[in-house]
């Protein structure tokens, strides 16, 4: 993965999901991220055998924590619908909802 060379837009909008899909990890403690500093998609690969099982489509979502640490979250059968999904629901908890003019 590589890492800090993600767009600033890019990395509030991750920063929503790992809100939204992890609340688990904003509890104000040091181990709390601060900053999405990466993240890899991978997409869904069908096996290649009959014995071998699918690869899903996978996001996984490297940031900081505020004591300077870094880890990653790993979100199985995560693609682009799932990631909008994320972003309305924290619009609805956090944000303004803007409505669709089109």
């Amino acid at each position: 993965m590589a890492e800090d060379t993600t767009s600033k837009s890019t990395n509030e909008l991750l920063m929503r999901v790992l809100q939204v899909e992890s609340p688990e990890l904003f509890d104000g403690s040091d181990d709390q991220p601060v900053r999405v500093v990466g993240y890899d998609y991978s997409p869904f690969c069908e096996a290649v055998c009959e014995t071998c099982g699918d690869d899903p489509e996978m996001l996984t979502i490297a940031f900081e924590t505020k004591n300077g640490e870094r880890y990653s979250e790993y979100y199985d059968y995560f693609g682009l619908p799932n990631i909008l999904e994320a972003l309305d629901k924290w619009d609805k908890q956090y944000g303004k909802v803007v409505e669709n003019r089109g």
